[in-house]
């Protein structure tokens, strides 16, 4: 079983969020963030990425991306959080296909639950995706002091939505390429001839 490895931009610009701090959900729409309910959506999780995020107050996100679930980028430095990239799909709730993302380590958590309890059960829904509910929110008390973390359900699977095209939620510009290592020169050997009297005719019944 995979376990993403969450602490907690791609060219994919709409996307839906949940405020830990406030326990509300909002969506982006006309470039603006309107609150929404507890949303049930579809979660494209054969394509959720992680890696590094930093959000910063009215600027756009940074991140660099794991080449893969198993292997960790190194962190890019200070302001950066575990995090992962999703997408999600809701006509109702989120006006269709947008992006969740979040370093959040509440959302972070709730979103590994729901991927393991995926894991345990996708090889029974070839071709499907599981649908989650949001039914609530708990408090959690961290160092920050109170915090939210949604309450996910998987209930049910679907296939996939025809708006929620089978690809990387990231740009690959965003993901981590590591070094690939420095060629070591190729020692040179000198090896003699053989004489002319060892040298020996092949046997004319083998077949080459």
């Amino acid at each position: 079983m995979t376990n993403l490895n969450i602490g907690a931009s791609g060219n994919f610009t709409r996307h839906t969020k949940f405020n830990s701090k406030a326990s509300k959900w909002f969506v982006r729409s006309d470039d603006e963030d309107v609150e929404i309910g507890n949303p049930t959506f579809v979660i494209d999780f054969p394509n959720i990425r992680t890696g590094w995020h930093c959000f910063r107050e009215n600027q756009a996100p940074e991140r660099l991306i794991d080449p893969s679930l198993d292997r960790a980028a190194p962190s890019p430095g200070e302001g950066f959080k575990r995090g992962f990239v999703v997408r999600v799909y809701s006509q109702k709730h989120f006006f269709g296909l947008v992006e969740l993302s979040s370093a959040s380590i509440h959302m972070g958590n709730a979103i590994r639950e729901m991927f393991q309890a995926y894991e345990t059960d996708r090889d029974k829904h070839p071709g499907e995706l599981p649908v989650i509910v949001c039914t609530g929110s708990e408090a959690m008390k961290d160092k920050y002091g109170t915090n939210y973390k949604p309450i996910l359900e998987l209930v049910k699977w679907v296939p996939r939505p025809a708006e929620m095209p089978d690809q990387s939620p990231v740009d690959p510009a965003d993901v981590w390429q590591p070094e690939a290592p420095a060629a070591q020169p190729q020692q040179q050997t000198h090896v003699q001839p053989p004489s002319a009297d060892s040298q020996t005719l092949p046997d004319r019944d083998i077949e080459y």
